[in-house]
């Protein structure tokens, strides 16, 4: 399968979105962990380690944005290496220049695309980032 154990942490208020992402990876062979509200994100790392990659959603309630739970995992040496990837519903002329000046590896934009997502977190794993993605539509 495209995503052989592979272990994705997903970051995702969402929960409807979280289990779409989830059901699209894990038919593909990937384990998945998840945390909601970016309250318990670093705890939560811990204990899914080790991590390919983390996926993370950039609008979260209470004032708390993808951006400030970015901060958080960079500043935790244990994950600083491992590719972070934005998926957002945001207006990707805005924020994919936010995302890449922040460091993120990659932007996915919601809603994600059965096909197409599972293709695209392949790709980042393998090293292969296109920002625009024109080649995977």
């Amino acid at each position: 399968m495209l995503l052989d154990n592979k272990r994705i942490f997903i970051v995702e208020d969402n929960v409807n979105n979280y289990a779409i992402m989830a059901t699209i990876l894990q038919q593909q062979g990937a384990h998945t962990g998840y945390e909601r509200w970016g309250n318990d994100t670093l705890q939560r790392l811990s204990a899914f380690t080790p991590i390919d990659l983390i996926l993370l959603d950039l609008m979260f309630p209470n004032g708390v944005t993808g951006y400030d739970i970015f901060d958080q995992i960079r500043q935790d040496p244990k994950f600083a290496a491992i590719p972070i990837v934005a998926v957002t519903a945001a207006d990707p002329a805005v924020e994919i220049p936010k995302v890449r000046r922040k460091g993120f590896t990659a932007f996915i934009g919601k809603p994600v695309r059965l096909g197409i997502f599972e293709r695209q977190i392949a790709a980042v794993l393998d090293g292969q980032v296109d920002w625009t993605w024109d080649s995977l539509l």
